[in-house]
């Protein structure tokens, strides 16, 4: 016969204690050359690697996206968002009041861009002989309708990191943790039980984007890129010269919070490109803003000349736009290429006394006495076009 033992426990406690809510709080980078030291680690001297309690997470803010009302819709403004770099984890913060948000948000968003100006020096030393060198990085949201991707024919202190909470209130601080580590696509639920702007109007959609302007190109990517290969497969890239900055103003639509969105349009042989995006802050998008007009000036000046294949009178020719010399007109033919190519006809700017285009394949130059000059592009003419405009805008920057 089978005999039982029952054995008496003092403690029994841990068999039945329920894990920690912050025990799912937090994320860990990517283990690349933009990894920073973690928390209670020095860069120099080194210091003793410090034990994390078991009530602690640490989230990294190296690279990460600070946003409100991006993907939870928060009435009241007291809910912070952080974004993990690689885009799969969200943690919602929330505040006792909008002051308070306010307060934690200005700390955070002060740490992150040194973080991020720190990110950048690191980028610059490894990929300047990759992409070239990077003058501005960050995170941007993309609106999905009403001009986002549409076409048209015409890291805090030296740590770098953030003590995670308990989720419990406190006074003077961030009093609940409303969500924690979900998946970035499917943050539509939070305890709140409110809804987020994933299930709100379509035209409210906004998606995280990481943006990055080099000395020659726009570069959008899905998430923040971490290793030297990552920064080399953007998920969309244009050139400066043919990008242009269309308007920049205050859109006061989400829940009476003033949010800044601003215009940027990109000549491409498909059409024009608009993307409507959204910063944070007014700073930043007076920073993006510069940062886009500057760098089209820069691509311009470092390129000085650009060429275009078009027909005129029904004969093949190249297109030339100099930055100093204005507009000349080659015919190819099927000259060798040894062979030096006829000059047409040349203008400089100040000739030029209007352009226009058909959206599809006709550009149109009027030179006042000398008549207007019809050339057939083969595609869509946008590109001369905001070459053209971007050449005008730098020369008069020069003089400036």
């Amino acid at each position: 016969m089978a005999t039982t033992t029952i054995k008496f426990l003092r403690e029994v406690t841990p068999y039945f204690r329920k894990a920690s809510i912050i025990s799912e709080v937090g994320w860990e980078l990517q283990r690349a050359f933009l990894c920073p030291l973690g928390p209670g680690v020095a860069a120099s001297p080194p210091a003793p690697k410090t034990t994390p309690r078991a009530d602690t997470r640490y989230i990294p803010l190296q690279l990460t996206h600070l946003a409100r009302n991006l993907k939870y819709i928060d009435p009241e403004n007291r809910c912070l968002e952080l974004h993990s770099p690689d885009g799969v984890h969200s943690c919602i913060l929330r505040a006792s009041d909008s002051a308070e948000a306010l307060i934690w948000f200005n700390a955070l968003h002060s740490a992150m861009s040194c973080s991020t100006q720190r990110a950048l020096v690191e980028a610059n030393r490894a990929l300047m002989n990759v992409i070239g060198e990077l003058k501005h990085i960050g995170w941007l949201s993309r609106r999905l309708n009403g001009g986002g991707g549409g076409s048209s024919g015409s890291g805090g202190g030296a740590g770098g990191g953030m003590s995670g909470g308990t989720g419990a209130s406190a006074s003077g601080g961030v009093s609940a943790m409303v969500g924690t580590t979900t998946s970035a696509g499917s943050a539509g639920d939070v305890p709140s039980g409110r809804s987020s702007s994933e299930s709100s109007d379509e035209n409210d959609k906004w998606q995280p984007i990481f943006v990055a302007v080099t000395e020659r190109e726009l570069r959008i990517y899905e998430s923040a890129p971490w290793s030297v290969e990552a920064w080399g497969r953007p998920l969309e890239s244009f050139a400066l010269a043919t990008t242009r900055l269309a308007g920049a103003g205050n859109n006061s639509s989400l829940n009476g919070q003033q949010s800044t969105v601003f215009c940027v349009r990109c000549g491409t042989t498909r059409g024009v490109l608009v993307y409507w995006l959204r910063s944070e802050t007014h700073r930043d998008m007076a920073t993006w803003a510069r940062a886009l007009v500057q760098g089209s000036h820069n691509a311009v000046n470092y390129q000085r000349e650009f060429s275009f294949r078009c027909l005129y009178q029904g004969r093949q020719c190249q297109l030339v736009v100099h930055l100093n010399r204005g507009f000349c007109l080659y015919e190819c033919g099927y000259a060798p290429p040894a062979q030096t190519k006829t000059q047409l006809w040349q203008f400089p700017f100040d000739k030029l006394r209007g352009s226009a285009d058909d959206g599809n394949r006709m550009l149109f130059l009027d030179f006042g006495d000398d008549g207007e000059i019809e050339l057939d592009m083969e595609c869509c003419p946008k590109p001369v076009v905001f070459v053209l405009h971007n050449c005008l805008s730098a020369k008069v920057h020069n003089i400036v």
